[in-house]
C-alpha cells in the first residue's frame, strides 16, 4: 500500500533552520543550531576582518559574530527589527551568524536534496551542502563547517 504523502517508507527526513540573507533563503541543519538571538549588543573587535562584526557575551561566554552577508559575498547592511544571530558550534567554540531574518524550520526529505556543484571550492569559500526546491522556491543548504572553519578573523 502506498503512502498518501508520496513518501517512501525508507526516505529519511532532516530538519533545517531556514533564514534569509539578501534575497536568498538558506538553511542549516537544526542539530547545528544552538539557539537564535535578537536584540543583542555586539562589541566591535579592532583589527578584525570585514566579515567579523565583533563579539557578544552569551551567558558568560565570548561568542564571535560573523556578518553572513559579507561571508556570502554580499554588501553589509545595518541591523533592523528582523535581524537575528544564529548561534552555531564549531570545534567546541560558539559562533554567531548574523542573518537578515529567520524564516522557519523545515522538514526535508533527504532524497529530495539536489547535489550542488563545487563552484566555490577555493580555500575559505562557503560550501553548499545541497539545494532543495519546492513550489518554485529554492532553499540553499549550507555546510556549517565551511562558514567558519577556513575563516581568518584578524586582518
Amino acid at each position: 500500500m502506498s503512502d498518501p504523502t508520496g513518501q517512501r517508507k525508507d526516505d529519511s527526513v532532516s530538519r533545517w533552520v531556514c533564514f534569509e540573507v539578501g534575497d536568498q533563503v538558506y538553511g542549516l541543519p537544526i542539530l547545528a543550531v544552538q539557539e537564535v538571538l535578537r536584540d543583542v549588543e555586539i562589541e566591535p573587535v579592532p583589527g578584525a576582518t570585514q566579515h567579523v562584526l565583533g563579539v557578544l557575551n552569551l551567558r558568560g561566554n565570548v561568542v564571535t559574530v560573523l556578518d553572513l552577508r559579507v561571508r556570502l559575498g554580499l554588501p553589509s547592511a545595518p541591523a533592523d527589527a528582523d535581524t537575528r544571530i544564529v548561534i552555531v558550534e564549531h570545534d567546541g567554540e560558539s559562533f554567531g551568524l548574523r542573518v537578515d531574518r529567520v524564516a522557519d524550520v523545515r522538514k526535508i526529505i533527504d532524497g529530495a536534496i539536489k547535489h550542488a556543484p563545487d563552484i566555490g571550492a577555493a580555500r575559505g569559500a562557503v560550501r553548499v551542502h545541497g539545494v532543495y526546491t519546492r513550489d518554485g522556491g529554492m532553499l540553499t543548504l549550507l555546510d556549517k563547517d565551511s562558514l567558519i572553519g577556513d575563516v581568518r578573523f584578524v586582518a
